[in-house]
């Protein structure tokens, strides 16, 4: 028994055992110290859901600190290296919007964006970048997808990241699932009364207290969506700059989930590019156009696969393909080879026929 953890928390010893059993057995495309971040991140997931080396167990209170503290790292370091990434592809954006941004997704201290060494050879319009981070970077919001639902008939969930006092959280008899897979939107005010929700954003270091988490507060229940299904429908908009745009939009909604800066940062990306370039020519219409297109039916995770960070620069060493290469790849229409996706539960040509028929089915 492992007495001393925390309720819900995993213990040291099975997260290291799940972490040296991911990081033996995977290859992404970015460095080991980026890939070594979000390998603790699907730690944390796989805590969550009972996966891999927890063998059933659901560990529902597990943060990303426990993971970090459980492999002897230092929480704030990591913090601020992925806070660092964030920071990289926020400069290249604003770089861009200046138009003094290079046809390379390279940082201003000359390193890839992301660690991908893959972008020193993948050239891209800026322009496009811009209009597809945009576009992935406003799906999310809940406001659009209200809009969204009201025009297609359909339904998508979602919900916010908030500072969370973990202590009041017990003290509800809630935990971190119930906050992420319920239907919260009517308790939002009353959560931040009983100080539940402490804040919507802040610096992590501003709130040192071991109670304090960032936390994600489903609002309402609903469908899901797929990111993949995303990257492509910016591509079909705005070319394969488009698509990357999208694909660095989902990175920093997947980065600031344990960032330096607490906050809604892929969102707060997409304002700054709509406020500040007057180029972007991207409508509400082409907004609610790629949140629909990503919208995914009950029972089609076989069709349209959910792909995180992780499993989008995963490589697949029988063939040397990532899925972002693989997506990347179709929109130029040039070779790609066959290959699962996500948690190996989708074919990639059962999803791009499943989305040809998506996108011909919407009137442009």
């Amino acid at each position: 028994m492992h007495a001393h953890q925390q309720p819900g928390v995993a213990p040291h010893d099975v997260v290291r055992e799940d972490f040296e059993w991911l990081a033996a057995g995977t290859r992404l495309r970015t460095t080991r110290v980026v890939e070594e971040s979000i390998l603790m991140q699907s730690v944390e997931g796989h805590a969550h859901e009972g996966h891999a080396a927890f063998r059933g167990r659901q560990y529902v209170n597990t943060t990303m600190d426990d993971i970090i503290r459980s492999l002897s790292r230092d929480p704030r370091l990591i913090a601020h290296q992925r806070q660092a990434l964030i920071d990289d592809i926020a400069d290249w954006l604003r770089a861009a919007i200046a138009g003094k941004a290079t046809n390379l997704l390279i940082a201003e201290d000359a390193g890839c964006v992301l660690d991908i060494g893959l972008f020193r050879q993948v050239e891209v319009e800026p322009a496009n970048v811009l209009r597809g981070f945009y576009v992935g970077g406003r799906r999310d919001d809940l406001d659009v997808r209200r809009r969204v639902e009201a025009k297609y008939n359909i339904n998508i969930g979602g919900g916010h990241s908030y500072l969370v006092d973990v202590q009041q959280m017990e003290r509800m008899n809630l935990d971190a699932r119930k906050l992420a897979k319920g239907d919260h939107e009517d308790q939002i005010a009353h959560y931040r009364d009983v100080g539940l929700i402490i804040a919507d954003k802040g610096d992590r270091d501003d709130f040192s207290s071991e109670h304090v988490r960032y936390l994600y507060i489903r609002h309402r229940t609903g469908g899901g969506t797929s990111d993949d299904a995303a990257m492509l429908a910016a591509g079909k908009l705005y070319g394969p700059g488009g698509a990357i745009g999208a694909f660095l939009a989902d990175a920093v909604d997947t980065l600031e989930k344990y960032a330096a800066r607490c906050a809604d940062q892929d969102d707060d990306m997409a304002q700054m590019i709509g406020a500040r370039w007057p180029e972007l020519k991207v409508s509400d219409e082409d907004v609610m156009l790629v949140t629909y297109l990503c919208a995914t039916p009950p029972d089609s995770e076989y069709e349209a696969p959910d792909s995180s960070l992780r499993h989008f620069i995963e490589v697949d060493r029988n063939i040397d393909q990532t899925a972002f290469e693989s997506h990347l790849a179709y929109i130029q229409g040039r070779p790609h080879a066959r290959m699962k996706l996500a948690s190996e539960e989708a074919d990639s040509e059962q999803f791009y026929r499943w989305f040809e028929e998506r996108w011909k089915s919407v009137k442009r």
